[in-house]
């Protein structure tokens, strides 16, 4: 196609790519570090709508000229998929929705902007001594966390942010209308459904939610453990031998939730120079004023993580089993990193539906210690592990006690466990060595022990994926999910993304077509189907990409 004319017009900042200045700047998002090489995040111009009305010029321009819109609210998205190339646009939403608004007098729901973060809604819950789960970074925004379920610390307790949402405004192309979607109006529940799970940002411009938030008077004992560990694989392995005996019983009461956290050696001069086993852990009180409590889940992480002479605070807050309001707790639980590491990744979701005794029979919290300390055991190999270990099963988990009406599409939510294995890949050696490395980037020397570290790097992510999954170390089938996605291309990968398949995959997919008939929305092939012609062009090589 011939090349359209520049978009213009609009009251935000419009910065378009080969005219104006600041569009590096503008274009980068989280996964730019990894995906620059395959030309994903390039749109042809970033738009800062103002308001609506800067929304509906880019759907007007977008239709005329037979093009896409990517959404971005916080740019976190690990494969590109909130960006787009070739002449499609970048709604950029971080600025744009940020009210927010009690809804009653007794504080228990609100309405907000999706452009909102984490940080600064569990700041306001706090203030009035509310609280919802959400997720744990705190610079994410609510938009495309919202859609993508919110899942977090609470996820056993409480649930998922989706679960929580009464009412979504949105902004749709067919016909080109801001309305709002309600939960509780019977012509609006497929709609509903599909913005929450369906596919992040491909229905419309979601803009505003109407929330349901919770008391702490209601939880008063609530009790958290928040501590860093010294890194060692033995210590690693109990840990998660703890883990995994939380799915012994069926019954485990819902109020445990806990979440094991790997940050790597970092260099000297940095803030965390030792590697880290973080663990948060909390007793949510489900049942009020009365209810007895025991002690025993937290002697026994502290007793694995060697007791308290070795617990040392995160980011300046210790919690040893302390009484805290869970408003509080939910301020403990949030990330302070903007992300990991400022370095190009290979990162991994899976969920799990194998229980305790296939963890067990296979020894997998032995694999996943040996795995880590594959990494762990050589500080100066340029590889650098993130990670993260979860159980989310039972009966008494709110992921899998939903409402009755079934008002979300998102998937697995009968799953067991949840683990994130992420590498970040760096200049090999040490601190002296990287320096003069990055000092010479495009020497041959450079790219050589770059190329080097990024194989050994995909290489430990394939053999995790071969072992864990192929293998069913972890999980006796692949389970993956939208805001940690393994893949570019949605449609082609779907049997990984919804249950139910095809029957899910199919209904979202007319309504989307019913929505967007033009595929304003679908500006890269991680989207609903069908994808229009257009995609075809975009530069990938899967066999090179991070592939997932």
């Amino acid at each position: 196609m011939s090349a359209p004319p520049p978009p213009q017009g609009f009251q935000g900042k419009n910065i378009r790519r080969g005219i104006d200045e600041g569009y590096d700047g503008a274009a980068y998002q989280y996964a730019y570090s990894s995906y620059r090489d395959e030309e994903l995040i390039q749109p042809r111009a970033v738009i800062y709508p103002i308001d609506d009305s800067d929304v509906f010029k880019a759907i007007d321009y977008a239709t005329e000229y037979k093009l896409g819109i990517a959404i971005r609210t916080g740019g976190h998205s690990f494969c590109g998929s909130s960006s787009t190339n070739g002449y499609n646009l970048q709604l950029d939403l971080s600025q744009t929705y940020t009210d927010f608004t009690w809804d009653n007098a007794d504080h228990t729901q609100v309405t907000l902007g999706v452009s909102i973060t984490l940080s600064k809604l569990q700041s306001k819950l706090r203030h009035k001594k509310r609280f919802i789960p959400t997720g744990q970074c705190s610079y994410v925004n609510l938009g495309g966390h919202l859609q993508t379920g919110g899942y977090g610390q609470l996820t056993r307790s409480f649930g998922l942010l989706a679960d929580y949402v009464q009412k979504i405004r949105i902004i749709i192309a067919n016909p080109p209308e801001a309305r709002w979607v309600d939960r509780n109006v019977a012509e609006d529940k497929e709609l509903f459904r599909a913005i929450l799970g369906g596919s992040p940002g491909n229905f419309g411009v979601v803009t505003d939610v109407t929330l349901k938030v919770l008391k702490d008077e209601d939880h008063p004992l609530s009790r958290g453990f928040r501590c860093m560990f010294p890194y060692k694989e033995e210590t690693l392995k109990k840990l998660l031998d703890i883990l995994v005996a939380q799915d012994d019983d069926d019954n485990t009461p819902g109020d445990y939730d806990l979440i094991i956290t790997l940050l790597s050696k970092r260099e000297e001069e940095e803030n965390r120079p030792m590697a880290a086993i973080v663990i948060y852990a909390q007793w949510a009180n489900l049942k009020g004023p009365g209810q007895d409590y025991k002690s025993t889940f937290f002697d026994k992480i502290r007793e694995a993580g060697g007791g308290r002479e070795h617990m040392i605070p995160y980011h300046n807050i210790l919690l040893d089993d302390e009484q805290k309001a869970m408003s509080e707790l939910c301020s403990h639980w949030l990330f302070e990193l903007v992300r990991e590491y400022q370095l190009p990744y290979f990162k991994r979701l899976y969920l799990s539906n194998s229980r305790s005794i296939d963890l067990k029979e296979k020894d997998w919290s032995t694999w996943a210690a040996k795995r880590v300390q594959a990494v762990e055991g050589n500080i100066e190999d340029g590889l650098h592990i993130a990670g993260q270990f979860q159980y989310c099963g039972g009966h008494q988990s709110r992921l899998r006690v939903k409402d009755r009406d079934n008002l979300t599409s998102l998937s697995w939510r009968d799953s067991h466990f949840g683990c994130t294995l992420d590498v970040f890949y760096d200049y090999p050696g040490n601190p002296k060595q990287r320096k003069a490395f990055r000092s010479k980037p495009e020497s041959k020397e450079s790219r050589d022990a770059l190329a080097k570290v990024k194989k050994a790097a995909k290489e430990w992510v394939e053999q995790n994926d071969k072992e864990g999954v192929a293998e069913q170390r972890f999980t006796k089938q692949d389970r993956r999910m939208m805001w940690g996605s393994h893949d570019l291309d949605l449609v082609a990968a779907r049997q990984f993304y919804y249950d139910h398949e095809p029957h899910k995959y199919n209904e979202l997919s007319a309504l989307k077509q019913q929505l967007d008939p033009n595929c304003i929305f679908t500006a890269n092939r991680f989207s609903i189907g069908p994808h229009p012609p257009r995609l075809i062009q975009q530069k990938v090589n899967l066999a090179d990409a991070i592939n997932y």
